[in-house]
């Protein structure tokens, strides 16, 4: 074995239980985001130019699901795909679903985001990624699940400060 092979092993399993860990953070703070939030609350839109509290939950959902799919774990339906496409903003004929059912889909979501790093192969982060992000500067899947990571993580910013203009709560670190 060589020197370098046990070198990107390491540094890619190192990548693999930070996003994971992040991954696992974000799952805590998501439920904190929506905790004590109404359905007509999670419909407002708080300016032409910002999506609903629910758009932002979907989103995130939508996006996690796209992250197990890339790592080899599909989901059995993602009640999302077709409502994020080109960047599409809050739609109000759009089917968000629920708040109770977004917070089921967020735990079918992280549930099966979870199973899938346990079932990716050991060569999966190396390997180019199915999708680029020119201002990542990394086309390996370690970089596009990375990207996903920070991603939710903004949008998460996004609902924490939706919760706070709508109903004047600070999301928790609890």
């Amino acid at each position: 074995m060589s020197i370098l092979y046990i070198y990107l092993q390491k540094k890619y399993k190192m990548e693999q239980n930070n996003n994971l860990t992040i991954f696992n953070l974000n799952t805590k703070l998501f439920t904190n985001c929506i905790e004590g939030i109404t359905e007509d609350q999670s419909n407002a839109i708080i300016s032409p130019d910002t999506n609903s509290m629910k758009w932002v939950a979907a989103h995130i959902i939508w996006a996690r699901y796209n992250a197990s799919n890339i790592m080899g774990n599909p989901p059995a339906n993602n009640p999302y795909n077709g409502l994020f496409e080109d960047f599409r903003p809050t739609n109000k004929e759009d089917d968000y679903k629920t708040l109770v059912e977004i917070k089921d889909e967020w735990k079918k979501a992280s549930d099966l985001l979870e199973n899938s790093f346990s079932k990716i192969e050991p060569d999966f982060w190396e390997k180019e990624a199915p999708m680029k992000f020119p201002l990542l500067g990394d086309d390996s899947n370690a970089g596009l699940i990375t990207f996903f990571a920070q991603h939710e993580s903004f949008h998460l910013g996004q609902l924490a400060i939706l919760k706070k203009a709508i109903v004047g709560v600070s999301m928790k670190y609890q």
